[in-house]
């Protein structure tokens, strides 16, 4: 198996690059795909940018893919940017939620008088 950083991962688009430490067999040390069906096969929920992954690696239409993921250190400072990032996302979703439900209830109240 073959080390490697996460070059990044997109939990949306469900893919993402792994750069390679040391070149495969063939000499090769191109960045290596990573799908999310390959991280659900390993029982991975999530990658961060930066952690230090192991994988295997096999050629799926002409390009490597990693198959067999395992995680070796997690990138802590990247994992809480990405709760940051998730954490406002949420709340700027419960505002726009909640602004909405209150123009509506407005609306309603003036047309009752």
């Amino acid at each position: 198996m073959r080390q490697g950083k996460v070059k990044w991962y997109n939990g949306k688009k469900c893919f993402g690059f792994i750069t390679p430490d040391a070149p495969n067999a063939d000499g090769n040390t191109d960045d290596v795909f990573v799908h999310s069906s390959s991280l659900k096969a390993a029982g991975i929920r999530f990658l961060n940018e930066n952690d230090i992954v192991e994988f295997e690696e096999e050629v799926r239409s002409g390009k490597l893919s990693a198959t067999t993921i395992s995680v070796i250190q997690r990138d802590e400072e990247s994992a809480q940017r990405f709760q940051e990032r998730r954490a406002e996302r949420r709340r700027a979703a419960e505002e726009r939620k909640h602004r909405e439900e209150k123009a509506s209830r407005r609306g309603f109240a003036f047309w009752k008088k």
